[in-house]
This record gives C-alpha cells, sequence and structure tokens, in this order.
C-alpha cells in the first residue's frame, strides 16, 4: 500500500515544523511591518535622499565699477571639483576617489585630504563637498572621461571672482574666498563652499554685493549620476556697487610711484571723496580668488615688503614736519600776536644737557611763523611746542582728527596715536619729560599717523574747517563729522602759507611751482630712528641702510578754476620729503589738471 512519508514522522517534530514555519512567516511580517510602517516614512525620505536631491544655484554677486563705469570686479563662469560623500561612502570609496583625483589632476594629496576633512564637519553628506575650484578645461575633460572610475565625484559650476586691473587697486577692492567658521557664526545665511568678502570693498559691502542663491531638484540613478533636473528658485544676483576711484587716476598713480614702497592718496577735500589710493607693494587678488595654494600665501605673507598691509588706513607712520601744520594752527589759535614775533635759530636748541638739532645745520637766523612753515624751521617748533606744552597739542590734535580711525568704509583702519602724559604713565611706568614734548611738536617721538588722517586734514584747511568722513563708495553719503577746532581766518592764512611754500623763495615745496595751477604744500621728513648720529647726518639717504633712511611725506592741494585735488605722498624709507616725495606729488597734480602722463617723460 502507497505511504506519503509522513506516517513514520512523530507528531510532536510535525507540530514543531509548523511552529518554525509560522515564527518564521512572523518574523518576516513582523520586519515588513516595522520597515513599511511604522519607519515607513523614515526610509521613504531615505531613498527619496538618494533619489531626488536639491542642490543649490550660486548668485552671482554684484559687479564692483569705478566712478566713472569701468568694471573693477566681476563674475566669469568656473567649474569646481565636488565629492558627495553618500554616493561613495561603501567600502570607503571616497578616499578612492580622492586619490585618483590626485594622481589623475597632478595635486597634492594632503590638500585634498584637508580640504576634505574640513568639509566633513560643515557639508551634509548628500550635499556637493567642494575639494577643488578653478578647474581648467582640460582637466574638466579628464575628469568627465574617468568618471565612472570616481564614485561620488561631481563638477560644480559656480561664478568665478574675477578683478580686471589685478595689482592696481587690489587693496581698496580686497578679495573673495571660502567662509571661515568666524564668517559662518558672523553671516547666518552663508554655507560651507559659498564665497564671502574677505578685506576692502568686498568685505564691507558683503551684504550689498552678495546675491540670493537658488534652489534646483536634481534626481539621479543608484550610481548618483543625474537624470534630470529642475529649477525651483532662481537665484538673484547681487547688487552693484559704484567707487569714488578714477582708475586712470589709480592707474597713473600706480605707475609714477615705480618701484617705490608708499602710499600715494588723491582726495576731493569738498566732499572726502577718494580719488586714488595707492599703497605699494601690492598684490594680485585674483590669486586669493581663484583658490590661492598654501606655499604662494606664506610667500606672501613672509615678504619683508609686506605687500599685503594697506599702508594708507593701516600702517602707522611719523608725520615729521608735516605735523607742524597742526602745531602751528594750535599756535595761531593760542597766541594773538604770534605772525609777527620773531625766533632766532643757531640750528640747534638747548633743553638741560640735551641738544635738538634743526634740519638746516647753520640754522635760520631770525624767523618769523610764515617762514618757520615755508623753511620748516625745527627750532621755531621746539620753542612753540615747549611755550604750548603737551595737554593743548595731545588735545588740539585729537580735535583735529588724529588718533582716531577716519570712519572710511574699509577693513583694517588704524587710528595710530597721539601721545599724553596720561599715556606714557600707563605704557612705560615714567612720566612724560620736556624733551618728549619737543619731539611732539615736530611730529616725531611717539606721534603716529596714516597717510589718510594727513589727508584729511589738509582738506579741512583746504575746505575752511570741515572735518569730512572720506568716501569710497558713490552709495555713501557726504558726512561731515566736525570742524578743525580754528577761526576761519586763521585756517585760510595757514592755507596762505602753504601756497607760499611752493610759491615764494626759501619754500621747501618749490618743486611743485606749475604755471596756472595754485599748488600749497608741506614737506616732512620723519626719522626711523629717535636719534639720529652726526655720522647718519653727514651722509646723503643713498649711503644709509635702507632700514634707518627717513620717511619722504608731501601733503600738498592744488586749485585750477573749479577743481581742487588734494594729493598725499608717503615714500617709506625716501629720505628728504621735498627731493623725494615732491616729484611724485608734482606729476600727479599735473596729470590731474592736464592728462599729460608724466611718466613716460622721466
Amino acid at each position: 500500500m502507497y505511504s506519503n512519508g509522513h506516517d513514520n514522522i512523530p507528531p510532536d517534530r510535525i507540530k514543531i515544523l509548523y511552529l518554525c514555519i509560522f515564527l518564521l512567516f512572523l518574523v518576516v511580517a513582523t520586519r515588513l511591518w516595522y520597515v513599511q510602517i511604522f519607519k515607513g516614512d523614515y526610509y521613504y525620505i531615505l531613498s527619496t535622499k538618494n533619489r531626488i536631491r536639491y542642490e543649490n544655484i550660486y548668485a552671482p554677486r554684484g559687479i564692483i565699477r569705478d566712478v566713472k563705469g569701468r568694471i573693477l570686479a566681476e563674475n566669469l563662469p568656473a567649474y569646481a571639483l565636488g565629492i558627495i560623500r553618500e554616493d561613495c561612502r561603501v567600502h570607503n570609496r571616497c578616499e578612492s576617489s580622492i586619490k585618483k583625483i590626485s594622481t589623475l589632476l597632478n595635486l597634492h594629496l594632503d590638500d585634498l585630504k584637508r580640504n576634505f576633512q574640513v568639509g566633513k564637519r560643515r557639508v551634509k553628506p548628500f550635499d556637493p563637498l567642494v575639494l577643488v575650484r578653478d578647474l581648467n578645461f582640460k582637466d574638466i575633460c579628464k575628469v568627465e572621461t574617468h568618471l565612472d572610475e570616481l564614485p561620488g565625484i561631481v563638477i560644480i559650476p559656480y561664478p568665478k571672482r574675477f578683478y580686471p586691473y589685478g595689482k592696481i587697486g587690489a587693496h581698496i577692492i580686497g578679495y573673495v574666498g571660502e567662509p571661515s567658521e568666524k564668517d559662518l557664526q558672523r553671516y547666518p545665511y552663508l554655507e560651507p563652499g559659498d564665497i564671502v568678502g574677505k578685506t576692502g570693498i568686498e568685505l564691507t559691502y558683503e551684504d550689498i554685493l552678495r546675491g540670493k542663491k537658488g534652489r534646483k531638484q536634481v534626481e539621479v540613478n543608484a550610481q548618483g549620476r543625474t537624470l534630470k533636473e529642475r529649477v525651483i528658485k532662481k537665484p538673484v544676483s547681487g547688487g552693484s556697487i559704484k567707487l569714488t576711484i578714477d582708475m586712470d587716476v589709480e592707474k597713473y598713480v600706480y605707475k609714477r610711484l615705480g618701484k617705490q614702497r608708499g602710499v600715494c592718496i588723491v582726495m576731493d577735500p569738498f566732499s572726502g571723496d577718494v580719488i586714488a589710493m595707492v599703497s605699494k607693494p601690492s598684490y594680485d587678488n585674483n590669486l586669493m580668488s581663484h583658490g590661492i595654494s598654501q606655499k604662494k600665501w606664506r610667500a606672501l605673507v613672509l615678504n619683508p615688503a609686506h605687500p599685503l598691509q594697506h599702508r594708507a588706513i593701516s600702517s602707522c607712520y611719523p608725520p615729521g614736519s608735516v605735523f607742524k601744520l597742526v602745531v602751528g594752527l594750535l599756535g595761531l589759535e593760542k597766541y594773538k600776536h604770534i605772525r609777527k614775533k620773531m625766533t632766532y635759530c643757531p640750528g640747534f636748541y638747548r633743553l638741560g644737557n640735551r641738544i635738538f638739532r634743526c634740519w638746516k645745520k647753520q640754522g635760520h637766523g631770525w624767523i618769523n611763523f610764515k617762514e618757520a612753515i615755508k623753511q620748516s624751521c625745527d627750532v621755531y617748533f621746539y620753542k612753540l611746542g615747549q611755550e604750548l606744552g603737551i595737554d593743548l597739542i595731545s588735545s588740539f590734535a585729537k580735535r583735529c582728527g588724529f588718533g582716531t580711525r577716519t570712519g572710511i568704509k574699509l577693513d583694517g583702519e588704524s587710528g595710530c596715536l597721539i601721545p599724553s602724559r596720561e599715556w606714557k604713565l600707563k605704557r612705560f611706568g615714567v612720566p612724560w619729560q620736556e624733551g618728549d614734548t619737543l619731539n611732539t611738536a615736530i611730529g616725531q617721538g611717539y606721534v603716529l599717523v596714516t597717510p589718510l588722517q594727513i589727508a584729511r586734514f589738509i582738506s579741512s584747511l583746504v575746505n575752511g574747517g570741515k572735518i569730512l568722513r572720506p568716501r569710497i563708495c558713490l552709495q555713501e553719503k557726504v558726512k561731515v563729522i566736525g570742524e578743525l577746532p580754528a577761526k576761519k581766518q586763521n585756517v585760510r592764512y595757514l592755507k596762505k602759507i602753504m601756497i607760499a611754500t611752493v610759491e615764494e623763495e626759501h619754500g621747501t615745496a618749490t618743486i611743485l611751482r606749475t604755471p596756472g595751477i595754485v599748488i600749497g604744500a608741506k614737506t616732512g621728513t620723519a626719522q626711523v630712528f629717535s636719534i639720529r648720529s652726526d655720522e647718519l647726518r653727514s651722509k646723503n639717504p643713498e649711503e644709509i641702510a635702507y632700514a634707518k633712511r627717513d620717511h619722504a611725506w608731501m601733503a600738498a592741494f592744488g586749485e585750477k578754476g573749479k577743481k581742487c585735488y588734494v594729493v598725499v605722498v608717503l615714500i617709506e624709507h625716501g629720505g628728504h620729503g621735498g627731493s623725494v616725495a615732491g616729484p611724485v606729488v608734482r606729476d600727479v597734480i599735473r596729470y590731474l589738471f592736464s592728462g599729460v602722463n608724466y611718466v613716460k617723460h622721466r
């Protein structure tokens, strides 16, 4: 008789088998319930993220133009190389892709790994993490050809910042770069991989220049390759900025300074508009915007000439004899008969056991106030400074705008220093000495200023006493922030003496004389070392070690018809103001009024 084979199986075993099958189905059913119902929303979102992603569309930054509309900063199409970690997380394929990119594009592996590690802390796994910016066409082709071998690697289009004039105007315009941790905290809307202003106009007007990013929906396959995309939010370009800078003047001044280290500022004394502001040496801001290497960055930072330093607003210098205008204006205010009073200059002034020398070794003889400024007599101002005292000089100079920032809308401005009794006691723990007052009266000792502070003060003398906030952007309003603490007639008188310094005999700025243009000026030679030996005094500047040479100043203004400009030049370690800074001022003023390029005729 036929048997189905179950007759010999004990009933208990059959029950156990059925129970196991039931439990297996129960486990499967429970797991399906857990995955599809209890965790359904979670896995739906996860699968959607694998298939549907949202990416930013970078908004172009606003254009920066000069006063005549010429482009100083614009955007060019560019491509970056990124990696999406979620697409290469299996079997640590992200590291493999990075190594292949290093070999393929001949890039430093350590740099790529560092960018990857930094990005991991900031970028979500499904978002592109930027490894390299500014790929050239050849590199893009290489990557496109090997994409199948590079899991997670993507090419990202973005607008690259470009500065057509490079080194010319770099300190003013500044540059952009990827945001630091500090930037991310400062600007809540920033994300890793964005571009943000780092210095100059790019930084101070970041809120205007920055656009609003767009958003697109991207559908990808299992390998992360794009199947289709849809723009869901269009990007909005940033606002444009128009500067007061005239690039024709900026270029001319830059070339006229040549290889000399220093500053030249051209300003409108009635509006405070900065027409040119050159700081040399300079740097190419395109290097930063395109992703500068560590080696090149270190070379810039460690360069002894400090090309990154914006000397016009950040560097502090002793003003030398230019400061005599401040002390002289105070003397006019304090003493009614100072214009007629005569003082004898034998070439030195004795204070106790110390000898304070005049720049003119044989002395100026009997000299009045006007001639003291014209000929820049040190002995006259030693005596005047001692009579006035440091308390009056310090207070007056601060009310003239020194010792504090001018307020120009650029980052990194320094207020420098106007010394006082209290300051010295706090700084050095020793009381103020009369010798300190004598040095202060001729712009030496502890007095420090920026070239922009000098330009603003000269502008105040020219415009009748108004202290203006220097303006760099036409979108800002002209702003008067104070008045010189002096009577109008005294301000006008000091301005006339500046003109006499150029036009009359024995003036220290006669090199500026130009038919048809009214020019006034004050020269300055600022000692780098507080004590100069007789040996150094007897040498020509060229015979003295560069670091020990005096700084050369020339602060001037030029008027012709309705046009008026203030020009201030500082040449670091240049020697004498009149002979070194003077020719630069002269040529710049002539260029401003005639347009003749005097660089060609040198």
